[in-house]
């Protein structure tokens, strides 16, 4: 199989479970602020020997490295090398706009979803909520039922509190039949993604059997897979049809006698529709009727709100975000924060508000260039030095906490959850992977087991070795650190 069973190509490793932390479970756990034994100078040479000799491995042969990694108490440089550079960040770019929105934001912020009328219309308003779920549509419809089970007019999706829906630029065509880069909207559902299950047919040659969850007519899928010989690969993919754009193709083959497969998280290419038309289907089956067909729209300032639902509030969206990798999540945030004062252009002016924190932090805005907000992108850029800039002002603010407990911990959870197991960087590294292709970052924070904390950022660029290899050297060179 191609991509469709990986987790998303800017996210680095496979989470496959739900997030196995809450916030604050692991505070015992978190990097401390304790004052510990200070770095020697004669121990900093050491380490930097160290470093460069794990740098100067085969794995990283013709790659453009940058690192740069500092005494997070003391602000104490350890290694620096290309620090200055700009590399394409992937989704250590994440690490920006999260921590944007926590300081513009505040704490207490929630994507706000809501279902009302105009007394003959009804309306479905999206303000973001990339994990609204059919289960959520189908509680709105239950509650209209109870209200009315008739309505004049039509239902009408209001997708534009964030602006147009859409794709960002710089991203790669060929990623967009995949989950991990849905269309964007401000009315999204289940991340705008189908839930398909791949099952084999009754004999070799024949169809394979798909089961898609939740029920809808707002994407048509061609079924190309066909049923392989018993014990031969699977070979099964998504394609889009840009001739068709509503089409999503599935290929390849599937063996017979095969289980039914895992979810295989198609994006969907209008997801407002695709919210409108799984809240019809729940209107209809609680009894509501309209005499209008579903159809987009911009829901009156003054329409009855007959139902709302809040997402969860920042400190979870933040570990929502950034443990799993969401690309999604990256650009609704980056919309979020430009539609904060009303902006026509919420994309453009979350840019700015972007630019505004890094100078708040002592960063030079013209040094970093935002394109989006999940870093898949290929015009994103940035340093190693501001994103260390930016991880050490969320360890000096007061969010340092929600901060920590949000990131990846190795061998605990998110996309660190199985990295360096069994070594001494296994449960000490904090820190935000990133991968598209030749590219391989990760940022964070260090627990050393007698210098405190390190803040570091690892950015390589031009890179074309394999993912086994590399995850060793990183190993070490964490495992260095932690140890020295």
């Amino acid at each position: 199989m191609h991509r469709m069973k990986g987790r998303a190509i800017s996210c680095g490793l496979l989470l496959g479970a739900v997030l196995v932390c809450c916030i604050g479970a692991q505070a015992a756990d978190r990097p401390s602020a304790l004052q510990r034994a200070p770095w020697t100078d004669a121990q900093i040479a050491s380490l930097q020997h160290a470093v460069d000799g794990i740098l100067a491995r085969r794995v990283l042969r013709g790659a453009h490295i940058g690192l740069l990694a500092v005494d997070t108490l003391r602000g104490k440089v350890l290694y620096s090398r290309n620090a200055d550079d700009e590399f394409m960040p992937a989704s250590n770019f994440k690490l920006l706009v999260g921590s944007a929105a926590l300081r513009s934001l505040g704490r207490a912020f929630t994507f706000r979803t809501t279902v009302s009328t105009d007394g003959t219309n009804l309306y479905l308003h999206g303000g973001g909520d990339a994990h609204l779920r059919a289960a959520d549509l189908d509680a709105a419809a239950a509650t209209v039922a109870a209200s009315s089970t008739h309505f004049a007019g039509s239902l009408i999706t209001d997708a534009t509190s964030l602006g147009p829906q859409g794709y960002e630029p710089g991203w790669s065509w060929d990623d967009l039949p995949y989950y991990y880069a849905p269309s964007v909207s401000s009315l999204s559902l289940e991340e705008n993604i189908l839930h398909i299950y791949i099952g084999p047919g009754a004999a070799v040659g024949m169809p394979a059997q798909l089961r898609i969850e939740p029920k809808t007519d707002a994407a048509h899928i061609e079924n190309d897979i066909t049923t392989g010989p018993r014990g031969s690969k699977d070979t099964t993919d998504l394609n889009r049809d840009f001739s068709d754009w509503k089409s999503v193709k599935l290929t390849g083959s599937y063996p017979l006698g095969q289980k039914e497969s895992g979810d295989v998280e198609a994006a969907v290419p209008d997801p407002a529709l695709y919210a409108g038309d799984v809240f019809l289907r729940a209107l209809r089956a609680h009894g509501v009727t309209t005499d209008g067909e579903l159809r987009s729209g911009t829901q009156p300032s003054d329409a009855l709100v007959l139902w709302s639902h809040d997402s969860a509030t920042l400190p979870q969206l933040l570990a929502d975000f950034w443990q799993p990798s969401d690309n999604l999540m990256g650009e609704l945030f980056l919309r979020a924060l430009g539609a904060r004062n009303g902006s026509a252009d919420p994309v453009a002016q979350g840019v700015v508000v972007e630019q505004r924190y890094l100078k708040s932090i002592g960063v030079d805005p013209s040094t970093v260039t935002i394109a989006d907000g999940s870093g898949l992108s290929q015009y994103d850029r940035i340093t190693p030095r501001v994103l260390l800039t930016i991880l050490q002002s969320d360890w000096k603010s007061p969010d340092r906490d929600i901060v920590l407990d949000a990131l990846p911990q190795s061998g605990v959870r998110g996309t660190l959850k199985t990295a360096y197991l069994g070594t001494p960087a296994e449960k000490n590294v904090f820190a935000k992977t990133g991968s598209i292709s030749h590219v391989r970052t990760i940022s964070g924070f260090l627990r050393t087991r007698r210098h405190g904390t390190v803040t570091f950022s690892f950015l390589l660029d031009d890179w074309i070795e394999d993912a086994a290899t590399l995850a060793k050297l990183r190993a070490d060179l964490f495992s260095r650190f932690v140890t020295d």
